[in-house]
């Protein structure tokens, strides 16, 4: 799982810095079920990849993601992390979040992101 970290990490960071979803969704499978905090349903295999970063992405104009923690077991990594940047309106933000990835060094078998949702919360009346 240690090398699968690896890939997963350079490979959003590459969707960090050129919209490139390809490394991303080449490390899914057929049956890979992506899970983001804030969604009430899973998308699934390469396809649901596909759309997955896709909609993550396109919530920025740009970002930058840094992973400050990461705890690797046999089946499994956390990834904690910080992203700064900017919302495709312009808005700057920085958040933090979890990634828990599942699968070994060939393929991912399930990616589930948490994160603090308030940060995308628009500030109102000087308080947010």
């Amino acid at each position: 799982m240690h090398s699968m970290t690896e890939r997963f990490t350079e490979a959003l960071h590459r969707l960090d810095a050129d919209r490139d979803t390809g490394p991303l969704v080449e490390l899914a499978g057929d049956d890979t079920v992506l899970v983001k905090l804030d969604e009430r349903k899973e998308a699934r295999g390469r396809d649901g990849a596909q759309r997955f970063w896709e909609d993550y992405r396109n919530v920025f104009d740009d970002i930058e993601t840094t992973f400050t923690h990461t705890t690797v077991g046999e089946g499994s990594a956390a990834l904690e992390w910080t992203s700064t940047g900017t919302l495709s309106a312009g808005r700057p933000i920085t958040y933090n979040g979890v990634t828990v990835i599942e699968g070994d060094d060939d393929g991912l078998t399930g990616v589930r992101t948490y994160y603090d949702s308030a940060a995308f919360l628009q500030e109102t009346a000087g308080t947010a």
